[in-house]
C-alpha cells in the first residue's frame, strides 16, 4: 500500500508534538519545526482558506466545544498549524488539556503569527450559532473551488445547499451568526443577496434569495437565526433575472486579512459543524 508523502509529513510532526507533550523530547527539532511551520503559513495560503476537514474531527469539535464551553478556534487553530486537518487519527484523542498545551506551545515559539491566525479562524468560526436555512432536508456537498463559468472562468468561492423541492419562495434562510447587514440588494451574479458582518469580523454572504423578510438597512442589527429571506433563483443577470438555476442558497464567508481585503474561506465543514 502506498502511503502519500505528505501523509508521512503528518505523521512525523504528530509525533513531535506528542511527544514534546509528553516530555520526552530534546526540544530542538521540536522547536525548529514549531517555528519553521507557524512562520511560513499565511492566511491566504489554500490550507487555510479551503479548510479540508472530516466528519469525525467535526464531531469531536462540536464535543469538545460543548463539554468545556471553548470556542471552536481554540481547538481549530493548533490542529491547523500542526499540519492541516488531514493528519492521522491519534489527533481524535486529544483532550482539552492537550489541546491548551499544544497552543500554549505555539505560543511561546511564535505568539505573533499564532495570534494573527487564531484571529481568522475566530471571524469564521466562533461567531457561528446555527444552521442557515430551516428545512432540515437540505443537501449539499463540498464544491469548494469546482470550476464556473458564467461571467468567465472562476472557482466557486462558497457552498450551495439545495432544497428537497425546487420551490423560489418557499424556503426560509436565516442568519447564522448575530451582526450588522453591511451589504443588500441586488448582484448580477449573486442575485438579490444580504451580507451580514459578524462581531468577530467575518462576512457572510446570502445569495439568490427569492426576496428579503424584511426592508433592511446597511447598518440594521441582526441576531443568530433572524429570518432574512426565502431562498430562490435569482441572479446571472439585470435586476430581476430568475430561472437561470435550480433553487438553492449560496453561502460565502469571507475575511478581511493584512493583504487582502475580501479573502474568501471554505463554508462547507463550518456547515457540517453548525448542523451537529
Amino acid at each position: 500500500m502506498k502511503i502519500s508523502k505528505v501523509r508521512v509529513v503528518y505523521f512525523c510532526a504528530l509525533l513531535i508534538i506528542l511527544a514534546a507533550l509528553c516530555g520526552n523530547f530534546s526540544g530542538v527539532l521540536y522547536r525548529k519545526m514549531i517555528v519553521s511551520r507557524i512562520s511560513a503559513l499565511e492566511p491566504e495560503d489554500d490550507a487555510f482558506r479551503s479548510m479540508q476537514s472530516d466528519e469525525r474531527w467535526i464531531r469531536s469539535l462540536a464535543a469538545l466545544c460543548r463539554t468545556s464551553g471553548n470556542p471552536p478556534s481554540e481547538f481549530v487553530t493548533p490542529c491547523m498549524l500542526l499540519g492541516g486537518f488531514d493528519i492521522p487519527s491519534g489527533i481524535l484523542k486529544f483532550g482539552v488539556e492537550d489541546y491548551l498545551r499544544l497552543r500554549y506551545l505555539f505560543l511561546r515559539q511564535n505568539r505573533k503569527n499564532y495570534e494573527r491566525f487564531q484571529a481568522a479562524y475566530q471571524a469564521v468560526w466562533d461567531d457561528v450559532v446555527c444552521f442557515p436555512v430551516e428545512e432540515s432536508a437540505v443537501s449539499y456537498e463540498n464544491s469548494w473551488m469546482f470550476e464556473r463559468s458564467y461571467g468567465g472562468k472562476r472557482g466557486h468561492e462558497g457552498t450551495d445547499l439545495i432544497p428537497p423541492r425546487n420551490l423560489s419562495g418557499y424556503y426560509r434562510v436565516v442568519s447564522m451568526t448575530d451582526g450588522v447587514v453591511e451589504k443588500i440588494g441586488w448582484l448580477e451574479k449573486g442575485g438579490y443577496r444580504i451580507g451580514i458582518r459578524g462581531p468577530s469580523g467575518g462576512y457572510y454572504y446570502y445569495a439568490h434569495l427569492d426576496s428579503y423578510a424584511d426592508d433592511f438597512y446597511i447598518g440594521q442589527p441582526v441576531t443568530a437565526g433572524q429570518f432574512l429571506g426565502y431562498m430562490g433563483d435569482t441572479g446571472y443577470g439585470p435586476e430581476g433575472t430568475r430561472g437561470r438555476f435550480c433553487v438553492h442558497l449560496h453561502l460565502g464567508i469571507y475575511i478581511e486579512t493584512e493583504r487582502t481585503k475580501e479573502l474568501s474561506v471554505n463554508p462547507y465543514w463550518i456547515l457540517r459543524y453548525a448542523g451537529l
